[in-house]
C-alpha cells in the first residue's frame, strides 16, 4: 500500500479515540516503512529490479510478522511507561501493526515470518495488479475519509495523491533504470512521499470538517 492510504489509516485510529495527537498515529502507521528507508540506506536491506518489475528481495527486519509485534510492543511499552498515555500506546502499536497486515495483502511473497527464518513467506500479491490495486488502495483511502467524516479538502488530499500514485503502479521496463542504477532513489522517494502525506493529512484532518 501506498504512503496516502497508509496515513489514511491513522484516520480511523484518530476516529476511535478523538483526544488522540494525530501525528503520532501518522507516525505509527508507517513506522515499518520509515526503518525499511533506513535500512536500505545502511544496506541492511535491498531491492531488486528484474522483469520490468521491482522486487522487494530482502526485508526481514523491517517488515516481518516478528518484527511488526516487537515493534508494536516496544512502542507501547515506552509510550505507556515513558508518557503514562495508555490509550496512546494501544493506538500507536495498533498502528504500527496495521502496516504489516496491510502489506501481507498488498505485497508479492515477501513477508517472513522472522528476520531469523527464510521461509514461510507471505503476500497475496495485489501489487502486481496495478488497476486493481489502485482501485482497492482508492476505495480503502475513501473508506477512512467517510468513517473518520473528514473535510473536503482531505478528501481531495487522499483523492490526488492516489492519482499522483497510479503512473508508479504501472510503471515498468526501462522507467524503472534508475532505480536499478541509483539504489538509494527509491527509499528517498519513498521517504518523501511518506514525509509530504504526512504534511497535508495532518493540515487537512485537523481543519474544519464539511
Amino acid at each position: 500500500m501506498y504512503a496516502i492510504n497508509h496515513a489514511a489509516t491513522a484516520l480511523l485510529l484518530r476516529k476511535k479515540e478523538s483526544t488522540l495527537p494525530l501525528l503520532p498515529l501518522l507516525i505509527s502507521v508507517q513506522l515499518v516503512e520509515i526503518l525499511w528507508v533506513l535500512f536500505n540506506y545502511l544496506g541492511w536491506e535491498h531491492f531488486s529490479v528484474s522483469n520490468g518489475s521491482i522486487h522487494l528481495d530482502f526485508l526481514p527486519y523491517s517488515h516481518s510478522i516478528f518484527s511488526g509485534v516487537v515493534a508494536a510492543l516496544l512502542s507501547f511499552c515506552m509510550i505507556n511507561w515513558g508518557y503514562h498515555n495508555r490509550k496512546l500506546a494501544v493506538a500507536f502499536a495498533i498502528g504500527v501493526l496495521s502496516h504489516v497486515i496491510i502489506d501481507l495483502i498488498f505485497h508479492d511473497k515477501d513477508i517472513q515470518l522472522s528476520p531469523f527464518s527464510a521461509t514461510p513467506v507471505w503476500g497475496f500479491g495485489i501489487i502486481d495488479y496495478p488497476i486493481l490495486n489502485f482501485i482497492i488502495e482508492f476505495a480503502y483511502g475513501i473508506f477512512c475519509w467517510w468513517y473518520f467524516k473528514g473535510s473536503k479538502a482531505l478528501l481531495w488530499v487522499i483523492i490526488v495523491f492516489n492519482v499522483i500514485d497510479l503512473p508508479i503502479m504501472l510503471a515498468h521496463g526501462d522507467s524503472l533504470t534508475p532505480f536499478m542504477r541509483y539504489p538509494f532513489l527509491l527509499p528517498s522517494v519513498i521517504l518523501f512521499q511518506i514525509l509530504i502525506t504526512w504534511y497535508f493529512v495532518y493540515r487537512y484532518a485537523n481543519s474544519k470538517r464539511a
